[in-house]
């Protein structure tokens, strides 16, 4: 028996952080993590794997058991297949029991199994966090000439970016591009940049099948329609599922989509056990319905609310659902968003107004290395909450949604972003006299707000 205080089960980002938040609380407390692989892979950096900003996917892992001894964290290489609440015991495929005082699951995500026929075929690949499928399926893909890349969500846009600059020729299938994070015309703007010799958009398009041949490979997928496209590989970048297994199998109460109830605390329904990361629900910050939002800031906040109110309640959790803020880049531009869609508002009925700011990421606009920089705010039509914001840009885009993620956490007004004081500086921002976010603010209230 292994007996600690405080036991963590993944070893993912939120996971990581949960220790080390636990010993920065509690430094008398024994704190234990028992994760599967020696490596992490750190997920957003997973489809540069495949790309050259990466020389090799070990660029990717993180080794943890160094770190974790320097923070004075015990790390177990296990796979817990039992939890006994009410003993407060987990025992582990090993046979090893791991007792304690408190625990927090963090167990993460699996990729979905997509309804596609073949698609468990030889050369069909999902996009897991897992270190040694990683390792194998890039050095199967390096063979491939041509390759299907299922879904254009993040994953997908982001692996099929980054094959077609290492030259490979790339079908990407799916629907509108970062469809849940971006409104039409922002979408269209990174068709128009993604889009090369090299990448083949099959845009609207269902996958029905992955075609296969005698030796039961991969050769080339069919839609729904009909249409066939010939490749030599199939990578499905269908989305992820909570891994609940372990906590369905012990009794613990999910959610819709599977989740790990959590109460604003990080608490499950059952006394000193927790759950952080994909895991555990998420709710939407306006609609407050459950919402499968999959990301690592959420996951590494979440790990730092439940460590800080282990033992008693020490933090409130400042947000009451996830604002669903993404940032990535598509051929040398950047995309980021935050809160809420103007098309997704409209579907739940919510009545907004929008504005969209487009100007130059310096000023004066000829100075070198301009870029082309838009802002559109989407706000509540009667109170002027900001609820939504996306932004085209430079290097800087990541850092300026942000503010606009703070701006939505915090329930700002396009008011309140009237006086809103920033530093600018020519060759970082743009100008004083029309900083996109205060504009866009400005040109709801004149046109929309008390009309």
């Amino acid at each position: 028996m292994t007996q600690t205080d405080i036991l963590i089960i993944g070893g993912g980002p939120a996971g990581m952080v949960a220790s080390m938040t636990c010993r920065q609380y509690y430094p008398s407390k024994r704190v234990t993590v028992v994760k599967e692989q020696e490596k992490s892979l750190v997920p957003c950096g997973i489809p540069y794997v495949f790309g050259n900003l990466l020389e090799s996917p070990e660029d990717d892992m993180i080794p943890c058991g160094e770190r974790s001894e320097k923070m004075g964290v015990k790390l177990y290489h296990d796979r817990i297949v039992e939890i006994d609440f009410d003993e407060k015991v987990a025992i582990g495929e090993s046979g090893e029991r791991y007792g304690y005082e408190k625990l927090i699951l963090a167990t993460g995500s699996v990729p979905r199994e997509p309804k596609i026929s073949n698609w468990d075929a030889e050369g069909v690949f999902f996009v897991p966090k897992d270190p040694d499928y990683i390792l194998q399926m890039h050095a199967r893909v390096q063979e491939m000439e041509t390759i299907a890349v299922i879904g254009t969500g993040f994953i997908g846009v982001e692996i099929a970016g980054e094959l077609a600059h290492k030259g490979k020729k790339v079908h990407l299938v799916g629907s509108r591009l970062l469809k849940h994070a971006f409104d039409p015309e922002l979408s269209d703007y990174m068709e128009q940049k993604m889009l090369h010799e090299n990448i083949t958009f099959h845009k609207d398009r269902r996958s029905k099948e992955i075609l296969v041949n005698e030796q039961d490979r991969a050769v080339g997928v069919a839609f729904d329609d009909g249409e066939r496209i010939a490749c030599d590989g199939v990578i499905l970048a269908t989305g992820y599922r909570a891994n609940t297994e372990l906590a369905k199998k012990s009794g613990l109460s999910l959610r819709q989509g599977e989740t790990i109830y959590v109460d604003e605390y990080m608490r499950t329904t059952r006394e000193d056990v927790f759950a952080i990361g994909d895991c555990a629900e998420k709710r939407h910050f306006l609609t407050k319905r459950t919402v499968p939002i999959m990301l690592a800031s959420t996951a590494t906040a979440e790990a730092r609310v439940a460590a800080a109110n282990l033992y008693k309640i020490n933090l409130v959790k400042s947000f009451s659902g996830t604002i669903d803020i993404f940032s990535t880049v598509i051929g040398g531009t950047c995309f980021a968003s935050a809160g809420i869609t103007e098309e997704d508002a409209a579907k739940h009925r919510i009545n907004t107004v929008s504005a969209t700011v487009i100007g130059s990421d310096k000023h004066p606009a000829k100075l070198p290395n301009n870029h082309k920089q838009a802002v559109k705010l989407v706000a509540m039509a009667n109170s002027g909450i900001v609820i939504g914001a996306q932004v085209i840009g430079s290097i800087d885009t990541g850092e300026m949604i942000n503010i606009l993620g703070v701006i939505i956490e915090k329930r700002m007004t396009v008011f309140d972003l009237l006086n809103l004081q920033v530093a600018t500086h020519p060759l970082l921002t743009s100008g004083p006299t029309a900083y996109p976010i205060v504009q866009a603010a400005q040109n709801i209230v004149v046109g929309h707000i008390g009309s």
